[in-house]
């Protein structure tokens, strides 16, 4: 049983007003797809305003627009708009639609169909279902109500996972998210279709979006390790040997990027890639150099950076080879190397420390020896090796000595710069 009255306000007042318009617009929307799912599962904390309508979709589309004053997007290619407007949920409109797939793994061609036909083309039956805003009747052609009851996945043909293998994402993200098994001959399916390599036919691009998806869903740990059993990530990563590790890796990596901004995409692909990460690895993930660098770094270096670290003699060391971490590997390193994680603190602490001088002040030329003299006075202040009235002081001469040494293609280190102090 559905209880639209018992949703959070913002959907619920949405739903009203479209049950509004189209009364007086002659028009009967349906509420499809994943939302019906969820509502049936008694999972009213907020859902998707996805209908579909099998006449006057554009109709409703911008009388709703008008209604809030809102902004009507139209994709007629797809046969949808989208409305949105402030203080208002997104609200997603489509002409009810038949799908042809003129090749396995290609996109499809859409054509408009009636509500059943709409229904018939999705994934699984639990998505199958559609619920008449104006009547309340629900529209169940594939029995998806019956495999909700039963918490069970199940594609509408066996040509499902061939026709569009994203689907097998799909299906395993689906499962974990609603804690359901996939139905025996789903189950079959997918196997079959993984090693007949349905995922070949269609772009890595597209795998890597669908990859990410798993990322984001809430228990991400779960849905990647499902993928990675059912072999699903081959068609990526090639045949690896098997990591019994990598579950508490990737929980591991949750319990890190909680309450945080760091970049999950990079960071469950290095939890992934353990050990032995390539940037041929990431063709097709959309990394720029520098997050491909830091997936590949996170991945392979833990160890050296743990080995250098625990032979560094001084800050000054330390915070060289601390410096050349990104942001996630800081975290890791806090969280995997209890002996370490004060230090990648006051690493943390000293890239917030400010010195309170400016290249002007040094009364040099102007040049790089500049910003590297700062920096290394920066360091000097922060770590006690120069009380802060020295600082101007010692930079000018850091900078001078710098300068002169660049002139000379001499590259000074620490130790010659303690040594010119003296």
């Amino acid at each position: 049983m559905i209880r639209l009255e018992d949703l959070p306000n913002p959907q619920k007042r949405a739903l009203d007003l479209v049950k509004e318009v189209a009364a007086e617009k002659g028009l009967r929307p349906f509420l499809v797809g994943g939302p019906v799912r969820d509502l049936m599962l008694g999972r009213y904390a907020v859902i998707d305003i996805d209908l579909t309508l099998e006449d006057g979709g554009s109709k409703l589309a911008g009388a709703l627009a008008k209604r809030v004053a809102g902004r009507l997007r139209s994709f007629p290619q797809f046969l949808t708009y989208k409305v949105t407007a402030e203080d208002h949920p997104e609200i997603d409109i489509a002409t009810a639609r038949k799908e042809r797939y003129r090749s396995p793994g290609a996109l499809p061609t859409v054509t408009a169909g009636r509500l059943k036909d709409d229904l018939l083309r999705r994934d699984f039956s639990i998505n199958a279902m559609a619920v008449d805003l104006m009547t309340g009747e629900l529209h169940d052609p594939t029995g998806g109500a019956r495999d909700l009851a039963a918490m069970s996945v199940r594609v509408l043909h066996d040509q499902s996972f061939l026709d569009d293998p994203t689907r097998i994402f799909r299906a395993v993200r689906l499962a974990t998210r609603l804690g359901f098994s996939l139905e025996t001959q789903t189950a079959r399916l997918l196997e079959s279709a993984v090693s007949s390599g349905a995922l070949t036919t269609i772009a890595r691009e597209r795998i890597w979006r669908e990859l990410f998806f798993a990322f984001d869903e809430e228990n991400a740990p779960h849905a990647i390790a499902a993928l990675s059993a059912a072999g699903v990530l081959e068609v990526l990563f090639g045949r690896r040997p098997p990591d019994p590790d990598l579950g508490a890796r990737l929980d591991r990596t949750a319990a890190v990027l909680a309450g945080t901004d760091l970049d999950r995409q990079v960071m469950y692909t290095a939890a992934i890639l353990h050990g032995d990460a390539s940037p041929v690895d990431l063709e097709g993930s959309g990394f720029s150099q520098k997050r491909a660098r830091n997936v590949v770094q996170l991945a392979n270096e833990l160890s050296r950076f743990t080995d250098a670290l625990a032979e560094a003699a001084s800050d000054h060391v330390r915070f060289d080879l601390l410096n050349e971490a990104s942001p996630e590997m800081l975290s890791i390193l806090a969280a995997t190397v209890p002996e370490e994680r004060a230090n990648v603190a006051r690493f943390q602490e000293f890239q917030s420390f400010k010195l309170p001088i400016r290249g002007n002040d040094l009364e040099v030329p102007p040049g790089p020896h500049v910003a590297r003299a700062l920096e290394r006075t920066r360091e000097a202040v922060f770590t006690g090796e120069i009380p802060s009235e020295e600082a101007r002081a010692f930079a000018r001469e850091m900078a001078i000595r710098y300068l002169e040494n660049s002139d000379q293609g001499a590259v000074v280190s620490g130790q010659e710069d303690k040594a010119f102090r003296s």
